[in-house]
């Protein structure tokens, strides 16, 4: 690739930043009927329809995974966005989640572009990039469900811990953490470990603010303690402590930031048709299975340009913004979650939004000659993943055996 072009794109200027974001919203708000809609969706739409109706707020979400009832900030999200959208059908409030996510794409191409100063900003703008096109970035953005609304709320989690040094900045970071568990319970462990991380490496937050933005923030949560104080305890399964040998939180972690596992939406066969498309006639042609190499090559290079420029051993005394922001999601959210013995889902990292990101690019920056062309290979090969994978549930209707389902248009009333 031409080095004056490299150039300009690592630069990432505003006409080209405006093309990524662009991309991104086109990919978050194409087909819009073809959304998932299965139980979780609908029973997130449904009680938005109710509560809306009523006006009778719970003050406790649906049952997670875990078998603990959620906060009820997991259910007002999806009403106000009804109400906003005056959402009558599931793809009218699917539509909402999809622009709130753009709105955090904006916002996050801003933050990289206008507010981080430019010994900190190449990460994140080739981060926003990667976040507009990657595979499971749309997929997860298009829902109607709780965890996917967490990147627009990310994304203003950190606009403020990035001011954490004023008043300001430190009180609204303490109210977005604890938001963030209330909507999803994963939102508990990334405002924990940043927490810890930030006052490990960190001695100048202002506290005090903080704690009272932690407080505000925690006030909906009281109906939720309660239940919690009175809930009976079921008692451990020994089974649990598996989890504590599967880093499942570092494989998504890696997997996701590369593209790679759409299998987790489609079955096992519907994945290996996937990757057989585009077709010509009834022949395929394997264009997305030649991706999904390319992708594995691309990060087999970028390991062995880390190993060569530093090393892979991560510098845990790394102070800069980058790197607190980055080893308090990786490491300290993630030993947090691990140790927790809860199962790990993929869709549990939804709410490291964008950081994956801002670490895979960091990785490949460190290499001065190859880092921008393996991120702009990364970024083609990613987009044109995506385009394929929505194409493909369009042309064929879903998967009904997959976590996908059937696509809602084309589902029998």
């Amino acid at each position: 690739m031409n080095d004056s072009i490299l150039k300009k794109i690592e630069k990432f200027g505003p006409a080209f930043l405006c093309l990524a974001v662009v991309v991104g919203i086109f990919l978050r708000l194409s087909f819009p009927q073809d959304i998932e809609y299965k139980g979780d969706e609908k029973y997130m739409f449904e009680t938005a329809q109710q509560i809306e109706t009523t006006g009778s707020w719970p003050l406790l979400g649906m049952t997670s995974g875990v078998g603990v009832k959620n906060p009820g900030m997991s259910e007002w999200v999806f009403v106000v966005l009804s109400k906003i959208a005056h959402a009558a059908t599931p793809p009218d409030l699917a539509r909402a989640v999809q622009l709130l996510n753009c709105l955090g794409l904006m916002l996050l191409a801003f933050f990289s572009l206008c507010v981080l100063p430019e010994t900190q900003s190449a990460p994140w703008r080739w981060a926003t990039a990667l976040a507009a096109v990657n595979p499971f970035a749309v997929l997860f953005q298009r829902k109607i469900w709780a965890n996917c609304v967490f990147p627009f709320f990310c994304v203003l989690f950190w606009i403020s811990w990035h001011y954490r040094h004023k008043r300001t900045g430190a009180f609204f970071w303490g109210l977005w953490g604890a938001c963030l568990g209330q909507i999803h319970m994963s939102g508990f462990f990334l405002a924990a470990g940043v927490f810890v991380w930030t006052a490990y490496r960190d001695r100048k937050i202002r506290w005090g603010a903080w704690g009272v933005g932690s407080l505000v923030g925690a006030i909906p949560l009281i109906p939720w303690f309660q239940y919690m104080a009175t809930k009976p305890e079921t008692g451990f399964q020994w089974i649990k402590l598996l989890w504590l040998i599967y880093p499942r939180y570092w494989f998504y972690w890696a997997t996701d930031s590369f593209g790679w596992g759409l299998n987790y939406s489609l079955s096992l066969q519907k994945f290996f048709d996937f990757l057989r498309y585009p077709l010509i006639g009834n022949t395929g042609t394997y264009g997305v299975a030649i991706l999904h190499v390319a992708l594995i090559t691309l990060a087999i290079l970028i390991l062995v340009s880390v190993k060569k420029n530093g090393g892979l051993k991560p510098n845990l005394r790394d102070t800069s913004e980058n790197g607190l922001a980055i080893y308090s999601v990786l490491l300290a959210a993630g030993v947090l979650m691990t140790l927790s013995c809860v199962k790990i889902f993929r869709h549990y990292l939804i709410v490291t939004y964008p950081l994956e990101w801002v670490w895979l690019s960091r990785l490949s920056l460190r290499d001065p000659r190859w880092g921008r062309t393996y991120l702009a290979a990364l970024w083609l090969a990613q987009l044109l993943i995506t385009v394929s994978f929505l194409f493909y549930i369009h042309l064929t209707h879903g998967d009904p055996s997959g976590d996908y389902g059937i696509a809602y248009q084309f589902q029998t009333p």
